[in-house]
């Protein structure tokens, strides 16, 4: 699985490498020197040359084990943090699926797979064709459920929030990160704004027409969850498909 932060911790293989091609080469010339004059001097040169390229094999080998564990370590922070954020996204654009297949008994949309795009589509389209009393209710219907999406991804975006100081140490929250969050902060403030005032069906279609292109690239732009704008899904079973999800995963990182 991709992450936007993986193995931030790197081997410094510059310095290690300047360290051991400078100790071979002394190493080397002591060795010839030593031929040539067989002198004290010489083997004490040569005998360091050796112990420091001794030396420089084993702290590598150290810093080796400890660059992993520290990487295995900010792994698990940062799936432990973001993993709420990229759960309520997801639910968030399964919403649509859902929307879809309680709103709309006509078909059984419960057995068609779609991405959230489409559901999104279809949802619009099927709430065109419906009589003026039937959009009343429909669109109580979608806000209800759109702003429970909504809140639950604000309280997760918060809870990261609150967290800075654990992901800066792990160095795991880098200005990339920062401007993608701030992004779905944005997107979805103006979501709920959009859901707590007055408008008509319209407006409504008009203002998630634009928040649904901007979710499509800020998804893009976090490759963790890139694989969401390709994954089709049945309602209710968005992350129960393992072969449409790897599939989806694997056209993702092919974009």
């Amino acid at each position: 699985m991709k992450r936007h932060i993986n193995s931030p911790y790197k081997m410094n293989w510059k310095m290690y490498g300047l360290i051991g091609g400078i100790s071979v080469l002394i190493m080397i010339i002591a060795v010839i020197c030593n031929e040539n004059t067989d002198s004290l001097i010489s083997d004490i040169v040569k005998n360091l040359a050796f112990g420091c390229v001794a030396s420089t094999i084993v702290a590598l080998l150290i810093e080796i084990g400890n660059i992993k564990e520290q990487n295995d370590k900010a792994t698990s922070v940062y799936d432990a943090v973001y993993m709420d954020l990229k759960f309520q996204i997801s639910w968030y654009v399964e919403t649509w699926a859902r929307l879809c297949s309680v709103a709309f008994k006509d078909e059984d949309y419960c057995q068609e797979k779609h991405t959230w795009i489409e559901w999104y589509e279809i949802t619009k389209s099927k709430f065109a064709e419906c009589d003026d009393n039937r959009q009343a209710e429909l669109m109580q219907f979608f806000t209800e459920q759109l702003m429970d999406s909504i809140e639950g991804i604000e309280k997760s975006l918060k809870q990261i929030d609150s967290q800075q100081y654990i992901l800066n140490i792990n160095g795991i929250y880098d200005e990339g990160l920062r401007k993608i969050l701030g992004d779905y902060s944005f997107e979805f403030y103006a979501a709920k704004l959009t859901l707590g005032r007055e408008y008509d069906k319209a407006d409504f279609w008009k203002s998630f027409d634009a928040i649904k292109q901007d979710l499509i690239n800020y998804i893009y732009n976090w490759v963790d969850i890139r694989y969401y704008n390709y994954c089709r899904f049945k309602p209710y079973k968005f992350h129960d498909d393992k072969s449409e999800t790897m599939r989806a995963m694997m056209e993702s990182e092919n974009k």
